[in-house]
């Protein structure tokens, strides 16, 4: 008798393919572990003006994979990104829930530090589970090249799969 997978958060966290950014860059990809990722939402007051935001932050470790270019760089990154709608609660949180951000070069609603802050662009996250606060979501964004800023390298791609806790 076969068991059936186990759903949920311990299901996820066994694989190893899930918590850590994958940050594909032109020379290849750098891999990073996801130390602390969690969310929570903020209210607005229902209008365009002062309107509601998934936040999502996220800290990483040190790279388990990384490049010659950046073999210099012993830091930990960290990515934000405050996805804005009139109107969200945790109830729209589910399984397909989407969201997608734009952003603008100096737009302050997402960012990526590496060795410096950059804004990041195109920013989508999809809720995959929900297991009471946490969400396992996948996050997808690009930015400027971690080490050439000057726009000689085609965009970095972010991707990161990992489960979130609700920050209190």
């Amino acid at each position: 008798m076969q068991k059936s997978p186990k759903k949920g958060r311990d299901s996820m966290e066994n694989k190893n393919e899930n918590n850590f950014l994958i940050l594909k860059r032109f020379c290849g990809n750098e891999k990073y572990t996801v130390k602390n990722p969690e969310w929570y939402i903020g209210k607005g007051d229902g209008t365009w003006d002062d309107p509601d935001m998934l936040c999502l932050e996220i800290e990483f470790g040190k790279a388990v994979e990384k490049h010659e270019d950046t073999a210099w760089y012993e830091g930990e990154p960290s990515w934000e990104i405050y996805f804005t709608t009139l109107q969200l609660t945790e109830k729209d949180l589910q399984p397909g829930f989407s969201m997608e951000l734009e952003n603008e070069e100096e737009g302050e609603e997402a960012w990526f530090h590496y060795a410096d802050r950059q804004a990041t662009y195109d920013n989508k996250v999809e809720v995959l589970d929900v297991d009471g606060d946490n969400l396992l979501l996948h996050v997808t964004a690009k930015t400027q090249d971690v080490n050439y800023y000057d726009g000689s390298k085609p965009l970095n791609e972010l991707d990161v799969t990992a489960w979130f806790t609700k920050q209190v």
